[in-house]
């Protein structure tokens, strides 16, 4: 009975953080539609809503997920994967939004053939909810400094680690411990990364869960980020 009603309280703290984490997106979307009915607007501003309505659609999918798996009305389907596929599938969904913001993305996948055993779409949902808060992340820092987000792929002792990685300084190894702590009781739990309630990193642990893994803090060639370490194919035994 402990078990579930710990389960219900975590669904009810991803849940207010999802809805927190909407209210700019949807906001925007309003004041854009309201703006447009009076004056004559240009492709590239319809394009801005159709990105801004695609990031807030992207993250109700990805929390709709979690919340079967969570429930277990789906089970992750394991099969190999390329951590190179993975990550480019990630840039793809993540590119319009780095664009809009001013984000450079980087790919830097050197094990382009090695294979993981994971849930592509759990894999997918979750690196994009993570890339998301990123990318809002970097809106606050100096205009004169562009952010480069990297999506990298490593081999380490304890499996192969892939993960967001940015080029802005001051994530400390221990926030994300600290704001796990904060989540669900601050409106800004993870405040060395964005100044809003950064609810994909919290949907991307819950949908990482299911897989029996979690994020964690990492660095990689200088940069800092938040990485997630997956379970090699059987045949990379034999590398």
């Amino acid at each position: 009975m402990q078990q579930i009603t710990r389960s219900l309280e975590e669904q009810d703290r991803l849940l207010l953080s999802v809805s927190d984490q909407l209210k700019l997106p949807l906001t925007q979307i309003a004041r854009m539609a309201e703006l447009a009915q009076t004056t004559g607007q240009t492709l590239d501003y319809w394009k801005e809503v159709e990105v801004t309505a695609a990031a807030a659609l992207s993250l109700v999918e990805s929390y709709a997920l979690s919340l079967r798996l969570s429930s277990q009305l789906e089970r992750p389907e394991l099969a190999p994967l390329t951590v190179s596929s993975l990550l480019y599938d990630t840039a793809e969904s993540l590119s319009p939004m780095a664009k809009k913001c001013g984000v450079e993305l980087q790919l830097d996948t050197g094990l382009r053939a090695l294979p993981v055993l994971g849930d592509r779409q759990v894999l997918l949902a979750a690196l994009s909810a993570l890339g998301y808060v990123f990318i809002e992340g970097s809106m606050t820092g100096p205009d004169d400094d562009p952010v480069v987000l990297r999506l990298s792929a490593h081999r380490s002792r304890y499996g192969i680690v892939a993960g967001i990685y940015s080029s802005t300084p001051g994530m400390a190894t221990d926030s994300l411990r600290r704001a796990r702590a904060l989540y669900g009781r601050a409106r800004q739990p993870y405040s060395q990364l964005t100044f809003g309630p950064a609810a994909g990193v919290f949907v991307a642990d819950s949908l990482l869960s299911s897989l029996s893994t979690r994020l964690h803090a990492a660095r990689y060639h200088k940069f800092n980020g938040l990485a997630v370490t997956l379970t090699p194919g059987r045949q990379l035994q034999f590398v």
